[in-house]
């Protein structure tokens, strides 16, 4: 019989505990946003988050975002990092090309007809070149090319040699110099330079890599065999660039006009702070602040009420401003901003005359990938603070190793406008009725059961030891 009771108490106390947890996993309903997805059918899909997610959470690191099905189970997501920006294609400039011969009076002879002009200004030397190359008959033997690269000022890119369409197969390795008069060269790269039909098709190795290429190149090698360079080509180097999404903050104004008071979505993942200026030709300076929520222990008051302490720090200067130079309008530098703050203090050298100018904030958008588990549709949940993260996939073994970012992964896009946001009013009344629920009771109602029983033993007990322990008597003393 005790030990039919004990095995009843800890199922009891086991079924108490398994109703807590079920009771304390929040629902769809539980968050303050709710934005509908749209997937293309089962499986990973990946996710970028709007504007509208970040302002509705309520911790710092997205902990309280979940992505549910239609029967409200909360699907495992991980966060990956955004792809890397492709590079613009740079068209490629043609260069005009000159063949040098091989003896070095014919050569010297030959720079002289193409310099017909030389002047120095401060940076480089100007010089007019032919308008066409020498005949070939007048180089029998080409040793050498010569590239007119005055277009390419203080550009950085490669230097193409493209050989000719009937070229034979070249293998060796040339020397690129360079010179800003014809007369003084120097060694700017070296490498090799191939042509094959070995495989079938033709392999090409044919570009040298330049930064700020002189006003002339020459192309020479030392080898016997000639490589047939048809033309000259560049191409620039342009680093690829991502255009990021801004938000508008909230700003209140001191009543000194001296400080501007910026709130900020923790959660937003600012990158650069823009300070717009409402009017033309005014410079505005100011030095940058960021509330620090949590105080110092040891300035907390013993009695009275603990209140959130104005805690700021420094966190740089920034000079705004906004005028025209040569008719054109130019804007101040931004702030780069390495870690999250929910509050900003601007404050001025001088009191604001005028309308406050407007805090603009440059942020990544987070991405994250899900498996979408029929039945759908799919809901996007945000913003419920009494939480822990949800259910996780482990990215690295799932997504392809040429692919960590997920960028071949199907997209899901998210319905900003068909979100349902709740207010605070409202979301107090949707968790209050969850509350209610039948596991609530269920779980009051084992909890006091277990409790009764835990009671009925002690009383056993109690009683058993009274039995096997009898009082002793005057009797037993003697």
């Amino acid at each position: 019989m005790k030990l039919i009771l004990i095995k009843g108490i800890v199922a009891a106390c086991t079924c108490a505990t398994l109703m807590a947890a079920a009771a304390q996993t929040p629902a769809s309903a539980d968050f303050a946003l709710r934005l509908p997805l749209t997937t293309t059918g089962d499986g990973l899909h990946v996710v970028e988050f709007p504007e509208a997610v970040y302002r509705a959470s309520q911790t710092r690191a997205l902990t309280d975002l979940r992505i549910f099905n239609s029967r409200d189970e909360a699907l495992p997501i991980a966060y990956v990092s955004a792809p890397a920006p492709l590079a613009p294609v740079s068209p490629a400039v043609d260069l005009r090309l000159a063949r040098l011969p091989v003896e070095t009076e014919a050569r010297e002879s030959l720079l002289r007809t193409l310099a017909l002009r030389v002047e120095r200004d401060r940076e480089r030397a100007v010089v007019e070149i032919g308008p066409a190359s020498p005949p070939v008959t007048a180089t029998p033997v080409i040793g050498g090319y010569l590239i007119d690269a005055r277009p390419l000022k203080d550009l950085k890119g490669a230097l193409v040699l493209a050989f000719a369409s009937d070229a034979p197969d070249y293998a060796g390795r040339v020397e690129i110099l360079g010179s800003d008069d014809l007369v003084f060269w120097r060694p700017i790269v070296a490498g090799p330079l191939a042509r094959t039909r070995s495989l079938g098709e033709v392999v090409e190795r044919n570009r040298f890599d330049i930064a700020r290429p002189p006003a002339f190149i020459r192309v020479a090698w030392r080898s016997n065999d000639v490589p047939s360079i048809e033309r000259a080509q560049f191409v620039e180097h342009v680093a690829p660039s991502v255009t990021l999404p801004r938000a508008t903050l909230a700003a209140t104004l001191s009543d000194d006009r001296r400080s501007l008071y910026v709130d900020v979505p923790e959660a937003l993942p600012i990158t650069r702070l823009f300070v717009k200026v409402p009017e033309v030709n005014r410079v505005l300076r100011a030095q940058v602040y960021r509330h620090d929520a949590a105080p110092s222990r040891a300035h907390r008051p013993i009695v009275g009420p603990r209140r959130t302490q104005e805690n700021w720090q420094s966190i740089g200067t920034i000079e705004a401003f906004r005028v025209l130079r040569d008719g054109v309008e130019v804007e101040g530098a931004p702030l780069a901003i390495a870690f999250r703050f929910s509050r900003l203090r601007f404050d001025f050298s001088a009191p604001l005359d005028g309308d406050p100018p407007t805090i603009e904030a440059e942020w990544r958008p987070l991405r994250a990938i899900f498996a979408a588990r029929a039945p759908g549709p799919y809901v996007l949940a945000i913003g419920y603070r009494e939480t822990l993260a949800g259910p996780m996939l482990d990215a690295p073994a799932i997504l392809a190793a040429d692919d960590p970012a997920g960028a071949r992964l199907p997209i899901a896009l998210v319905d900003e406008r068909a979100g349902a946001a709740v207010g605070p009013a409202q979301q107090r009344a949707q968790r209050t009725a969850s509350e209610a629920r039948w596991s609530r009771y269920l779980l009051w109602g084992v909890l006091a059961a277990a409790v009764i029983g835990l009671a009925w033993m002690a009383w056993r007990m109690s009683l058993q030891m009274r039995q096997s322990h009898p009082p002793a008597t005057d009797g037993d003393a003697l």
